[in-house]
């Protein structure tokens, strides 16, 4: 008896036959190999798919990870989910290489289209990272770090490939061995991809960070001619990043020099233990945060060490500008943990976090009935600006500008609304206010038609003809709530010049908290002066700290 396909709701660790069919020919996989010759498309397009199909075959019946392969085990086992995650493994491997394979042929052939219409020898493929990125689907940042690492292996490790294309190396590792070889020359990726294949054991069981080590010593011992050269080099490339986290956290991340590195880490330590002696009950690491902070934002100021104060006060340093677009309602009206602020360069968190910390609470700080002790840190300093947004839509209100650069206000409160680089995929810092629709096309330098971009997406979305189409929201809100005629598309659709696409939608700058029905307006006293109660209501202001 033909046994019934399993459902996407069923429990994987059911006991199910992996004989099973959807048509009346009985066999899946053979439907499969006759759906696949049925395919109408190009030699090599059905090569191509030969190629994965073939892989794939051999990543499930030569699984390298487990003794026995997939058609070698009982349908239900342990044994058989076992088998699934080698195979599946084996082929994320064999799909690497083709994925590196056909990274630097699309770079070759986006670069050969760009001579053939004439592009200076200088320019040509400069568009490429962009466009393999849009249709990869990730940052424009991380592709570029993706195609050296691919143009490496392809190149200069045909060995390499090798092993990666039949599994005997992971993705992870074709991407650590790639990464350690940054900056060696082609000649010392060649010598060590002559070590792989007379030393097949060398990957055996290494993971990241363990082979990453021994490359860089056998890079050491191959040039050390250049080591001093490289050490520099590596030494320009330092930088502090930070990525947002969950609850109105962050993580700060710096590449620093080995050796300052551990210097810092050693003085935090020392210190944060000293304030532990003092009667601190805070954690180690979370006192050596706060000394970091407090070394950055007051320049070094000595913190407190008594008991009541053991820890250094944390507050924003006076002149520094840090841009929270939070709604009046949040900031001055009663408790509401559910309303959200936006941090510039950081993104949405809970707007009491916003509030505790200008009165001086720390994050999470919960309300008692009995008197509070002071706590240490201070309250902060804040100036207001504020944003003006419709009463009826909740859409900011529109600026319009008939310069060709975006006035600083303007500019700020596109960064406010796109928090990172517009671009699909891309999660770099907003570096430059850039016209959706060109400015020599009659494009307007207004909030409608602008868009926060990272200094290497604005200069490569210029290089070839990219299009940027508006896309309206797919449902249009019942009602009088419909988008001002200021107001941003809801999203852009991008397309570049050879068709990869992706879209960007435009995220709201304040998000809209519950509606409440409009208040009667009520005239003024004679001696605060009076308004029309039949006059427009004037839109609801959103402070900004």
């Amino acid at each position: 008896m033909e046994s019934t396909p399993r459902h996407s709701g069923e429990h994987p660790g059911e006991d199910t036959s992996r004989q099973r069919s959807t048509a009346p020919s009985g066999d899946v996989l053979t439907e499969a190999l006759e759906r696949f010759d049925a395919l109408d498309a190009a030699p090599s397009a059905r090569a191509l798919l030969a190629q994965i199909l073939t892989a794939t075959l051999a990543a499930f019946t030569r699984t390298r990870s487990v003794r026995d392969p997939l058609p070698d085990t009982a349908p239900g086992s342990a044994q058989e989910a076992l088998a699934v995650l080698g195979a599946v493994d084996h082929l994320r491997s064999s799909l690497a290489a083709v994925d590196a394979f056909w990274q630097v042929a699309a770079e070759e052939r986006i670069r050969r289209d760009d001579a053939e219409v004439g592009v200076a020898p200088a320019e040509q493929g400069r568009g490429a990272g962009q466009e393999i990125a849009l249709a990869r689907r990730i940052s424009p940042v991380a592709s570029s770090f993706s195609q050296a690492k691919a143009r490496r292996l392809v190149q200069t490790m045909p060995a390499a490939m090798e092993r990666l294309r039949s599994g005997a190396m992971t993705a992870q590792q074709a991407s650590s061995l790639s990464g350690a070889l940054d900056g060696a020359s082609a000649e010392t990726c060649r010598r060590i991809d002559d070590h792989l294949g007379e030393h097949p054991h060398f990957l055996e069981g290494k993971g990241h960070k363990r082979l990453q080590s021994d490359v860089r010593k056998l890079v050491q011992r191959l040039e050390p001619e250049t080591s001093r050269e490289r050490a520099e080099r590596a030494a320009r490339s330092r930088h502090v990043t930070m990525t947002p986290l969950a609850d109105g956290m962050a993580r700060v991340s710096g590449v620093l020099r080995g050796i300052d590195a551990v210097a810092l880490m050693q003085s935090l330590r020392t210190r944060a233990e000293s304030l532990r002696a003092a009667g601190a009950k805070t954690s180690l690491p979370a006192l050596e945060a706060d000394l970091l902070v407090g070394d950055v934002l007051r320049g070094g100021e000595e913190e407190s060490t008594t008991p009541d104060h053991p820890r250094p006060r944390s507050r924003v340093r006076p002149g520094l500008d840090v841009g929270i677009v939070i709604t009046d309602s949040a900031l001055l009206g009663r408790d509401d943990d559910a309303e959200t602020a936006e941090l510039e360069g950081y993104g949405s968190l809970p707007a009491h976090i916003v509030k505790d910390t200008l009165l001086g609470h720390p994050p999470g700080h919960l309300s008692a009935d009995e008197d509070e002790e002071e706590h240490s840190d201070e309250v902060v300093s804040a100036f207001y600006r504020r944003l003006y947004r419709s009463p009826r839509t909740n859409e900011l209100t529109g600026m319009e500008s008939k310069a060709r650069a975006f006035p600083a206000g303007l500019a700020r409160m596109i960064r406010w609304r796109d928090t990172t680089c517009r671009t699909p995929w891309c999660n770099a810092k907003i570096r430059h206010s850039d016209h959706v629709e060109p400015h020599n096309l009659g494009g307007a330098t207004s909030y409608a038609n602008g868009q926060g971009l990272c200094a290497r997406c604005n200069l490569l979305k210029e290089h070839g003809v990219w299009i940027l189409s508006p896309l309206a929201p797919a449902e249009a809100s019942p009602g009088p709530a419909q988008p001002a005629p200021s107001a941003p598309p809801a999203a852009w659709h991008w397309e570049s010049p050879h068709g990869a696409v992706g879209t960007s939608p435009t995220p709201p700058l304040i998000i809209p908290g519950p509606q409440r029905p409009p208040q009667e307006r009520v005239p003024r006293d004679e001696n605060r002066g009076t308004r029309d109660p039949d006059g427009p209501a004037p839109p609801r202001a959103s402070p900004a700290a």
